[in-house]
């Protein structure tokens, strides 16, 4: 009897925490309705003020409590209101900014977008190329889609639009659906959006770069559910393990052309910097082990810019591993001395990063 009753109160409260985070969904979900509907009749300074008043709201809200919980586990040495304020927001203001490229209401040009260690062969409009990023400030990420910045033929790869008929499925569409008119718009329709699905999608991508001047950009630091196989399992960020697909690096190593990691990022309104890694050449075609090697050196560097810029990352990052200002590494308080050394991981790879951006 004893146990069937601990089963019962087990399962009684995996139910309160599934409708309390459907709630919270939901609640989302209305303020990115707003949001839109704000962004699209209001004057700029207007719409992202109400931006500004959401996170204001969700910062003293028992969401802001829990959020900035986390960021003391894993940023102890920095200002935790504000961080957890920003990181909330984040992805209100990246919204109404996409609703407003979206309605032709931003200009670009009249944006400033300074380079910090660009690639050389930008200036070589027949190299094709790999960008691969992560989740960070959609409206700093505006950057990548401005033809005056990359004039080259563009392929984006996103995740499958989800149907699930719950309140953080209708969220979730909310905001990819402004997220991709967004891109089409600064883009005025010139852009390939790649959802990840089937074999045909690799073949798609190779031909994208067999052509010159053809860019892919890959968002590689989307988590892939470690019972799909074929992936890398490893620390990053706050979480000491985590699983990741490797197919940028294998859409290099079979398409022949080299990566570059880059990530925008917001200085002030309007003012974005592209920090960009070194380049990356491509492997030996036959080289399958070069995938893990390349893959673990492309999410190196972008969890580093996770400990530089916090408030600007749009995903979770854990609380098992902390930063470290000092030594500019995720540690874990059980090793201190560990920085970003990976896991092994089988050596093959079948599918391309899964994408939330």
């Amino acid at each position: 009897m004893l146990r069937g009753m601990r089963s019962l109160w087990a399962s009684g409260a995996r139910m309160r925490r599934s409708v309390l985070t459907q709630a919270v969904e939901a609640f989302r979900a209305v303020l990115f309705i707003i949001l839109r509907s704000g962004a699209r009749v209001l004057p700029r300074s207007w719409a992202y003020g109400l931006a500004d008043w959401v996170r204001l709201l969700l910062a003293a809200s028992p969401i802001g409590l829990l959020a900035r919980r986390d960021m003391r586990a894993a940023f102890s040495e920095q200002r935790i209101d504000d961080l957890a304020a920003d990181w909330l927001g984040r992805p209100f203001r990246d919204h109404v900014n996409a609703t407003r490229v979206t309605a032709r209401s931003e200009r670009s040009r009249e944006w400033t977008v300074d380079m910090r260690g660009a690639p050389e062969f930008l200036d070589d409009p027949s190299q094709s190329f790999i960008m691969a990023t992560g989740h960070f400030s959609r409206e700093a990420m505006s950057c990548i889609y401005m033809p005056w910045i990359l004039p080259r033929r563009l392929a984006t790869v996103i995740a499958p639009m989800t149907q699930a008929r719950t309140p953080r499925g209708l969220r979730v569409r909310l905001q990819m659906r402004e997220m991709v008119s967004g891109i089409r718009a600064m883009r005025d329709g010139d852009v390939d959006i790649a959802e990840v699905a089937g074999k045909s999608f690799l073949v798609r991508l190779l031909h994208h770069l067999r052509e010159p001047g053809g860019v892919v950009v890959i968002a590689s630091d989307a988590s892939w559910g470690a019972a799909k196989g074929d992936g890398l399992t490893r620390p990053f960020a706050g979480y000491a393990s985590q699983t990741f697909a490797l197919g940028t690096a294998r859409l290099a190593r079979l398409s022949q052309t080299p990566i570059v990691t880059c990530v925008p990022f917001l200085v002030s309104d309007r003012h974005i910097i592209m920090e960009w890694s070194q380049v990356i050449p491509a492997p030996d075609r036959n080289d399958a082990a070069a995938d893990v090697r390349i893959t673990n050196e492309i999410l190196d560097w972008i969890e580093r810019r996770i400990g530089e810029r916090p408030d600007q990352y749009v995903l979770s990052f854990g609380t098992e591993r902390r930063w470290s200002s000092v030594a500019r590494c995720w540690v874990d308080d059980d090793h201190p001395e560990a920085s970003n050394d990976s896991a092994p991981a089988p050596p093959e790879s079948a599918k391309i990063a899964k994408s939330a951006s």
